[in-house]
């Protein structure tokens, strides 16, 4: 492993951390010994031979620092890849850090914002009501009376990031040979890591966040999103709104208030499926601290630094992988799965087919009131892993983001079951797809593709001619049955020749309407009308062939 000998400190710390959680191992697979050589190597004490794998793991990213809490975070939203203890633990992580001065954080709002503390506030209360591994959060009034919270980045809080970050580049392609018999790829983790942190590191980033969330809920009377002062806000410091209400988590100061637990927990659900359905954008971190309540008919969420998207490319897909899955159709669920790219070559399909199957079968039959989301989002992350699928990262963030939404649900009311996550998703799913505007957005785009599809024949008809004419075609012939290949290559032709004809006619009628003939000869206009007549039948003809052949695929 290459080491940077600026960062040798931090190796010390790491390694020792390590070693003292029961991970030697991982120095010499790291082959890090020339810094780990005046770190003792020390027989584990009692209390860590009676800890888990997770626990140890979960420990020692607190002792880390806050990279490796980040980390452990985000990695606690990846059941595809670690098992349940481990992600259980995971998500467990809390930032263990000490307050900075206040001095020091008055020192870095006048530097980013150029203005002192008693310039832009009334009040400022320099005890800071919260200490996190990026950043201090301080309370304060404006002078026009309006009371906010101040978030403030620790000092140098960057530089230890970046250096952290440098360490785990310098050893994610190790932990890939490490792990040569899973499929998953350390380095694209980390690189989606490294765009996350560096993202939090920037609270321009969470006040754009909330500023979408704000227009989103704008007209909402159930959710309310605090205001970002963006005047105030830089890369490290936020001024937003102040939130008075109850913690989600303090359900007992909920109900001594005498608000309705349900209805809470039924407009929980019923945000998360209008941010995912109508805009794709949604919030990835909607634990009890994260959310208020202000009343029985109205919730407020805070911290926008973790949020996910789903395009509508993914969303589909995953509305009609739901619906293979209703149907019971294995084979239609992995062709969606191999549709995504998501699963290898070497994969046993018959195996991947029958273990599907049972797990279809598994939870058809259970009623409703006796389904956890949660469950079942294990058994197939443990299905994933063991066949070597890696869900798109934007999936697992939403995955996670619903055991969240489910496990806060269900404290709020015991009797929350399925059932009322599974109607929503229904509500939301067919006032949706009977939009007007979505039906036409649809339309347009199903237009588009068959148009860009019939532009490129042309050109790739060459491409394969010119191959052919040096010789250049290779074809690598796997595990293809004769009758599919030969069914495939029919409806290959009959396109191509359609699209032929469809060219010609438009070509040919277009000459003869441009022809000076045509004002003198009656007949020579009928003809150009009927070509274009002809020509319409032969493209609508074209597009039904292209759906046709694309369902009999499915």
């Amino acid at each position: 492993m290459k080491i940077s000998y600026k960062n040798i400190k931090r190796y010390r710390e790491i390694l020792h951390i390590l070693i003292k959680y029961g991970f030697s191992f991982a120095v010499e697979k790291l082959n890090m010994e020339q810094v780990a050589y005046k770190i003792p190597i020390t027989r584990p004490n009692e209390e860590l031979k009676h800890m888990s794998t997770g626990e140890r793991i979960r420990k020692a990213f607190e002792e880390l620092g806050p990279t490796y809490v980040k980390l452990g975070q985000i990695l606690s939203t990846r059941s595809d890849i670690f098992d349940q203890d481990v992600i259980d633990e995971l998500s467990n992580l809390r930032d263990n850090v000490e307050e900075f001065s206040t001095d020091i954080a008055r020192a870095i709002f006048t530097t980013e914002t150029g203005l002192e503390i008693d310039e832009v506030f009334k009040e400022f209360n320099n005890k800071p009501i919260a200490a996190a591994s990026i950043g201090q959060v301080y309370e304060a009034k404006l002078y026009s009376g309006e009371d906010v919270i101040v978030k403030i980045q620790r000092p140098n809080i960057e530089q230890t990031i970046k250096s952290d970050l440098e360490i785990l580049q310098s050893g994610a392609s190790i932990l890939n040979d490490i792990a040569k018999d899973n499929e998953t790829n350390f380095e694209n983790i980390l690189e989606e890591f490294k765009i996350q942190l560096l993202r939090e590191l920037d609270y321009n980033f969470e006040a754009i966040n909330a500023i979408k969330f704000y227009e989103i809920f704008r007209d909402s009377e159930d959710v309310y999103i605090p205001k970002i002062y963006s005047e105030y806000t830089t890369k490290r410091v936020l001024v937003m709104e102040r939130i008075i209400g109850v913690k989600l988590s303090d359900i007992s100061t909920i109900k001594s208030f005498g608000w309705d637990t349900e209805k809470i927990s039924e407009i929980g659900v019923k945000s998360l499926f209008k941010q995912v359905f109508e805009y794709g954008f949604f919030h990835a971190d909607p634990h009890p601290g994260n959310i208020f309540v202000l009343n029985s008919n109205c919730i407020s969420y805070i911290d926008f630094g973790m949020v996910g998207i789903v395009d509508k490319k993914t969303f589909s897909t995953l509305n009609r992988m739901v619906l293979a899955a209703v149907e019971k159709n294995a084979d239609k669920i992995i062709y969606l799965l191999e549709e995504m790219g998501i699963t290898n070559q070497s994969i046993d399909k018959e195996s991947l087919r029958l273990d599907l199957l049972y797990l279809l079968h598994y939870y058809y039959d259970i009623p409703l009131e006796k389904i956890s989301l949660t469950n079942i989002f294990n058994e197939i992350f443990r299905f994933f892993r063991k066949y070597n699928i890696t869900m798109p990262t934007e999936l697992t963030t939403l995955a996670k983001t619903i055991i969240t939404l489910e496990g806060t649900a269900r404290e709020l009311n015991p009797n929350f079951t399925v059932y009322s996550i599974g109607q929503e998703f229904i509500n939301y799913y067919y006032s949706n797809i009977f939009n007007s505007k979505y039906i036409f957005e649809r339309s347009k785009n199903s237009v588009e593709e068959i148009y860009f599809d019939l532009k490129n024949i042309p050109k790739q008809l060459r491409v394969i001619l010119k191959n052919i004419e040096k010789n250049n075609i290779k074809i690598h012939i796997d595990d293809i049955k004769a009758p599919k290949l030969e069914e495939q290559l029919s409806d290959l032709t009959t396109n191509i020749s359609l699209s032929l004809v469809l060219a010609s006619l438009v070509v040919g009628s277009s000459l003869i309407i441009a022809s000076p003939n045509i004002e003198q000869n009656i007949w020579i206009r009928y003809l150009a009308i009927a070509g274009f007549s002809v020509s319409f039948l032969v493209g609508l003809v074209l597009v039904i062939t292209i759906f046709k052949t694309k369902y009999k695929r499915k």
